[in-house]
């Protein structure tokens, strides 16, 4: 029985199964070896500030995608049946390779493309962007070889090929200044006091503790106000009044927001301002009756 198997080996095995079981073991070693300097590698360069996490997780897939291809071209060379297609796949020449590359045109483009975003940084891993032509907003959670992952508000997992993520304009709040600039808008009646309204407001804004001063150096020293409340607007159902607020990022600044409604909605109606609701006079004109 043993006589057979290695009879059958060398036939199709081109150093018999004890080479192949050789080959096997070298290889098993070098990925071990590799895969060690490859992450030490990579760790320097993140801690020597040369590559961040995402980029170096990017170069990290690159480097081992190419190593296991590499181990499965070296096995085939062993196996004599498709020995000449593996030699021309080493070799990076043949037809096979050409049909391939056409196959996977798709697959090469967003791996390109992916490249380019480890290498020019547009976002990393953890970032707050926005994407306006397909309204994904989120946090990039993990960028492969493939795709980009965002994770939305929602918890919801976006997977974008990274050519298109290449090609579409993309808002990242956190690439170089994580500050967030906040429109805090609230409609009163007509009828309701708003010089009332305008103090309250900005008495709840600036005891906030997610406030932030963004002023500039001189706009201090000239003793400009933090904030200002306006009357931006005179609607058809009130008046419109507006603040800008700072916070320190988008997230701090959305719960500031949330909390500001809700504080200054309760003062509002504690001293009588009304939020109007929007409604609509109509007069109906009687026929008159000649008979």
């Amino acid at each position: 029985m043993w006589d057979l198997i290695i009879e059958q080996s060398n036939r199709y095995l081109l150093h018999g199964l004890e080479g192949i079981v050789v080959t096997i073991l070298i290889l098993i070693a070098l990925i071990v070896l590799l895969k060690a300097l490859i992450k030490r590698l990579l760790q320097r360069l993140v801690t020597n500030h040369v590559l961040d996490q995402t980029g170096a997780r990017f170069a990290g897939r690159i480097l081992k995608a190419i190593l296991y291809a590499f181990v499965v071209v070296t096995i085939g060379a062993q196996i004599i049946p498709i020995k000449n297609l593996s030699v021309s796949l080493l070799a990076g020449s043949g037809i096979a390779v050409l049909i391939v590359g056409f196959a996977a045109q798709e697959a090469f483009s967003n791996i390109i493309a992916g490249f380019f975003i480890s290498f020019f940084r547009p976002y990393s891993v953890g970032d707050l962007v926005y994407l306006p032509e397909q309204d994904v907003a989120g946090r990039i959670e993990d960028i492969n070889l493939r795709h980009t992952i965002i994770r939305t508000f929602k918890n919801q997992a976006v997977i974008i090929p990274n050519n298109t993520m290449n090609q579409v304009t993309i808002e990242n709040r956190d690439l170089v200044d994580q500050r967030a600039r906040n429109y805090f808008e609230i409609l009163i009646s007509f009828d309701s006091d708003l010089d009332m309204a305008r103090a309250i407001m900005l008495e709840e804004i600036l005891k906030h503790p997610a406030l932030l001063d963004a002023r500039s150096a001189q706009a201090r020293a000239d003793n400009e106000p933090l904030v200002k409340v306006i009357l931006s607007d005179l609607s058809g159902y009130g008046m419109l009044l507006r603040a800008t607020l700072w916070s320190a990022d988008y997230s701090s600044g959305w719960a500031m927001m949330n909390d500001l409604r809700e504080q200054v909605k309760k003062r509002f109606d504690a001293a009588g301002i009304v939020v109007p609701l929007p409604s609509q006079t109509v007069f109906m004109k009687q026929a008159r009756d000649d008979h």
